[in-house]
């Protein structure tokens, strides 16, 4: 069963063409800067003086102003994302839920979890709280089964999701699905599958090709697919609440704090920082990067479930190692130095996945994180690393 995102009361459609009354001068404003943007005029909605794109996403005039400012991206039906996100500055997002009871209530509290539970640059959290960087509003908009959000502005979020109330009749799943992907909005996503909503509406075309509104996140899947993204247009009476891979990837590559340019050395198989001179490899010489990914390492951020700190960068030879344990071995003699470091969180028991490498591990012998998945490994302590007793780090490339 496919449910609309949202449904809407009867409005004004397609640019307020046979409305009583012409819209007020903001409106149009918004709604000739959509159309310059590159959004069918079909697919742009006006309802109760407020303007929305893809049935669910509302546009404010700043944020439609945004959009022919960064006029100029590839027109590429594969995108993700708004040119508008929020400001990496903002730390703590705040949700004022206090109209919501009952399975909305419940669902509100999982939905800011599927978002404070991961390492991102802001964390989510209900009202009261301290500390808020931007507080969105949640309300209960009667009669409607779905929601509503809109995009950034200025580097905030947007400031009210609309979460229909015809929704109590479905799980709280689906409910804490919905509020989760308003909220997504806010932030800066579309949806995965803007280009054909039919994909998972069943039916309704392309909500926008034009590039400076939907925006491809390197490390998410080329295509939409039924059931793949918690973005995309439509939901199921079956939806579990969660992120899919793909959106989690999407997360990752705005959002999570991280830093480049580490490389895999085909010699040792160990990880090291190639942005610095003077590596050293304990398979003799410096480090060797031919044929390595970019490897971008999460650092700096607060403890998260799912990814461990305490990692260190050496800055004897450049190499990565976890500094939680006495004992490492540096190639360049005695211990690994990561006092000049930065605390680094790798992701464990992750899997594969678009933007994720797994098989690394973490050597007892030298504290280092070498690739278990090639043979031919070297460790500064001796012979070969050993990855028997390590757990399965998963490492972003991109």
């Amino acid at each position: 069963m496919f449910a609309r995102s949202l449904v809407l009361a009867a409005g004004c459609l397609a640019l307020a063409i046979g409305c009583s009354e012409p819209p007020p001068d903001a409106t149009q404003e918004t709604l000739n800067n959509l159309v310059e943007a590159g959004f069918p005029a079909d697919d742009i909605m006006v309802v109760d003086g407020k303007v929305y794109v893809g049935r669910d996403a509302e546009v404010s005039l700043a944020a439609s102003r945004e959009m022919l400012e960064h006029e100029g991206h590839a027109h590429t039906k594969e995108q993700y994302r708004t040119t508008n996100l929020i400001n990496t500055s903002l730390t703590k997002i705040c949700v004022n839920g206090s109209t919501f009871t009952g399975n909305f209530s419940t669902a509100l509290d999982l939905a800011i979890q599927n978002y404070d539970e991961l390492p991102l640059t802001f964390s989510m959290a209900r009202t009261p709280s301290t500390g808020c960087s931007f507080t969105i509003n949640a309300v209960i908009q009667p009669g409607v089964v779905g929601g509503s959000a809109g995009f950034p502005s200025g580097g905030l979020p947007y400031g009210t999701i609309n979460i229909g109330g015809g929704l109590a009749s479905y799980s709280v799943d689906v409910i804490e699905h919905v509020i989760t992907h308003e909220l997504g909005h806010t932030i800066g996503f579309r949806h995965s599958d803007y280009y054909n909503r039919s994909i998972s509406c069943g039916t309704g075309g392309d909500e926008g090709q034009a590039g400076v509104g939907a925006i491809l996140i390197p490390g998410t899947p080329a295509t939409a697919t039924v059931g793949g993204s918690l973005m995309n247009s439509c939901f199921r009476s079956s939806e579990t609440g969660e992120f899919a891979a793909g959106d989690l990837s999407a997360l990752r590559t705005l959002y999570t704090p991280v830093q480049d340019n580490w490389r895999w050395c085909s010699k040792c198989q160990g990880l090291f920082y190639g942005g610095n001179p003077g590596s050293r490899c304990p398979a003799g010489g410096a480090h060797l990067n031919s044929g390595s990914g970019n490897y971008y390492i999460a650092h700096s951020i607060t403890p998260t479930t799912g990814w461990q700190g305490g990692w260190r960068w050496c800055n004897k030879c450049q190499g990565m190692f976890y500094g939680g344990n006495p004992g490492s071995v540096c190639p360049s003699g005695g211990a690994h130095d990561g006092s000049t470091s930065g605390d680094y969180h790798l992701h464990h028991s992750a899997g594969a996945a678009p933007d994720l490498q797994s098989n690394w591990r973490w050597c007892n012998k030298c504290q280092g994180l070498f690739f278990g998945g090639n043979p031919g490994s070297v460790c500064p302590s001796g012979g070969a690393h050993t990855g028997a007793v390590s757990g399965n780090y998963s490492l972003i490339l991109r």
